[in-house]
């Protein structure tokens, strides 16, 4: 119906029909602002209307039936859209508040990263200043155990010797007391002579007291250097502990890095080139490890053929791109020099036996003609 209304009231104005029986639906166009006339104020219902005035009068209709349908809503659909709107505020709050935390962990990922690398190349180099240290921790150990095992030795030979002088004064007070009993039977008057004699008891006594303090100072040094030794047997257990993680670090680290290929130096493929049957190739060819080197090579197709030049070899095990550069003479015809450019490209099968394909092209330096080559067979190496 809305569409209907439109086109009539748009057919009116584009007709020019009479302004009498338009005049109501003007008026009520005009009311619902839809149709607000010329600046003039005229209406003109007989003028024709141009595009944009139909487009104008189609957006008015579509745009008044619009607030018509938000007018009708209630109050209770108006919360809802607040409620909408607030949980999408929400929403967008813990969407941004998200892409913080994700920046957050990159950043601190990258941190850990870098923190691995250097402590990678930490652990490299601790590798060997604590081995340098626990083989200094080894010698020093040996040189306090012999110490230790010439302490206790003289310590041992010590005690031995003082219990034989203790025994020794032992049996020598016994004689001493007894002596001493038989002079004072014998001897009641000779007091001087005794009192001499227990003075020089008193002297072997004191002397046998410093002894003894002498032997208790020297077992509380050794009861010392046990302790010292003890700590010491700690800290070396302690450092062989860490020697063995780092031990065991280097051993990781070198096996998650990736291995190296090494290049064959010498390559040699034979090829068939479907010519004739005695048609084909052979490269001979040695390479450093970096993969530059020299190459032969000999063809027969029109006629023998030789040339010389370098070789550029790439390996992704297990296969082989070579690219070759060089200088030939085809010894066909009156004798041609040319200039080589070849491509190769091989697979491995078993060990360093594998399958090869090399396209050469040789151009004439001077006169000749120029000649493709192209062949399928057998490979060493690369």
């Amino acid at each position: 119906m809305r569409r209907w209304g439109v086109l009539l009231l748009v057919g009116a104005f584009s007709l020019g029909v009479a302004q009498s029986w338009s005049r109501d639906a003007v008026d009520s166009l005009m009311r619902e602002g839809i149709v607000y006339g010329y600046p003039s104020g005229e209406i003109k219902p007989e003028a024709y209307a141009r595009r944009g005035e139909v487009f104008t009068l189609l957006w008015r209709v579509i745009l008044t039936y619009r607030l018509k349908d938000l007018q009708s809503l209630t109050k209770e659909d108006i919360e809802r859209l607040k409620g909408l709107l607030a949980t999408a505020e929400e929403l967008s709050r813990a969407l941004r508040d998200q892409g913080q935390v994700l920046s957050a962990y990159s950043d601190a990922i990258k941190e850990l990263r870098q923190a691995l690398e250097k402590a990678q190349a930490d652990a490299t180099a601790l590798a060997g200043e604590a081995g340098k240290k626990a083989e200094e921790a080894l010698v020093q150990l040996r040189e306090w155990s012999e110490r230790l095992s010439n302490l206790e030795a003289a310590t041992y030979k010590g005690l031995r010797d003082f219990r034989e002088e203790v025994n020794m004064l032992a049996g020598v007070i016994r004689d001493l007391d007894g002596k001493v009993k038989a002079l004072e039977e014998a001897l009641t008057g000779k007091t001087g002579e005794i009192s001499t004699r227990f003075a020089e008891l008193q002297g072997a006594l004191a002397r046998l007291e410093g002894a003894v303090s002498k032997a208790e100072e020297e077992i509380a040094g050794v009861r010392n250097f046990l302790a010292r030794l003890d700590e010491l047997s700690l800290r070396v257990g302690t450092l062989e502990e860490q020697v063995k993680a780092l031990k065991e670090e280097v051993a990781k680290l070198r096996a998650e890095m990736p291995k190296r290929e090494v290049l064959s130096p010498f390559g040699l493929q034979v090829s068939l080139s479907g010519i004739s049957p005695l048609a084909g190739m052979m490269r001979v060819g040695y390479a450093l490890s970096e993969g530059f080197g020299f190459y032969l090579r000999g063809a027969y197709d029109l006629g023998f053929y030789g040339a010389v030049g370098v070789v550029s070899v790439h390996q992704a095990s297990p296969f082989t791109l070579t690219t070759t550069l060089g200088v030939g003479r085809g010894f066909y015809g009156p004798g041609f020099t040319y200039g080589e450019l070849g491509v190769g490209f091989g697979g491995k099968l078993f060990g360093a036996l594998g399958l090869g394909a090399e396209g050469v092209l040789s151009f004439p330096i001077g006169t000749g003609p120029s000649v493709a080559r192209f062949g399928v067979g057998v490979i060493y190496g690369w």
